[in-house]
């Protein structure tokens, strides 16, 4: 993600915070589809404010955090409101010190010492909710996002809270927890389906778990039969359309195991800017071609990827 903004012209790094500022609520977060401020966009909207350095009111955007009812919330959400704490943290950092994100966070010292800081910060502030998170622990010791005390856990649940646990510093063993729980949610073929009754995987979910668990062989081979002539990435293969978010997620795994993609960089880089709207944000696929944040930080994260 922090190369994207290297990758982008001026003139394509305004166009896209114009996008952005208008996906912003005037009392806090950013909007979902409907126009109405979501924290599930939010988490987006605020990594992308802090790549392109969009400037927020700090005080009204943790309002607009501080607002929310952890008793209203599923798993997903309250992954999404510590994160979101997070990220305001760390913009809230930037915009005082004039820091550039893309600059500091490369050098191993700096980050460990900010980035330690904010997560003694955040968990301070999310402990319920971390808290209330372990109640989603499956008994394979992963997490389950559909429901308390489920037999297995699920890609997507593992994912976020791996991610998660990476970003505030969380002790080591919860992370190879999780690594281990991922073991039993991979099928035959080499794939990861969001489902334990699944005959097949999904790309989202076999690159996460590549991500989490550098699993090379079938797992990248089953990958690279999602990938499309036209450089983007299928996200089953019964889907014939490739999309954004497919084709971020099985890039990143794909650089982070160690793989050579020089033979279709050009490719997919021509795929992710055929999504890009005249507004100033990106749209998913062209079986669905709504602008939103997320979808804007999928691009952004596949154009850093591959510059």
């Amino acid at each position: 993600m922090l190369g994207a903004r290297e990758a982008l012209s001026e003139d394509a790094q305004n166009h896209i915070i114009s996008f952005l500022h208008s996906q912003k609520c005037e009392s806090g977060g950013f909007i979902d589809r409907a126009g109405k401020a979501d924290l599930y966009y939010s988490v987006f909207g605020y990594t992308l404010a802090l790549v392109l350095d969009l400037k927020l009111d700090i005080p009204i955007e943790k309002k607009y955090l501080e607002r929310f009812e952890l008793k209203n919330l599923d798993f997903v959400h309250s992954v999404c409101l510590v994160r979101a704490f997070y990220l305001i943290h760390l913009i809230d950092l930037k915009q005082k010190t004039g820091f550039n994100a893309s600059k500091y966070l490369r050098f191993s010292f700096a980050k460990d010492l900010i980035l330690a800081k904010l997560a003694k910060k955040t968990m301070n502030d999310c402990s319920k909710v971390l808290w209330e998170l372990e109640s989603y622990i499956a008994k394979d010791e992963g997490y389950n996002h559909n429901a308390k005390g489920e037999e297995q856990s699920t890609v997507y649940a593992n994912y976020l809270m791996w991610t998660l646990y990476q970003d505030l510093q969380i002790e080591q063993d919860s992370i190879e927890e999780i690594q281990n729980a991922n073991q039993s949610l991979i099928l035959d073929n080499g794939s990861y389906a969001n489902e334990s009754n699944s005959i097949d995987g999904v790309t989202s979910a076999t690159a996460a778990g590549m991500i989490m668990n550098l699993n090379l062989g079938k797992s990248k081979d089953w990958l690279f039969q999602m990938r499309s002539k036209r450089g983007g990435f299928m996200a089953a293969k019964d889907i014939p359309v490739s999309d954004l978010l497919s084709t971020a997620t099985a890039l990143l795994a794909l650089k982070l195991s160690g793989e050579n993609m020089d033979s279709f960089a050009e490719n997919s880089l021509n795929f992710i800017n055929l999504h890009w709207d005249e507004s100033g944000g990106f749209f998913g696929s062209i079986a669905d071609m709504s602008c939103d944040v997320e979808y804007t930080y999928y691009a952004l994260l596949g154009l850093g990827i591959l510059s």
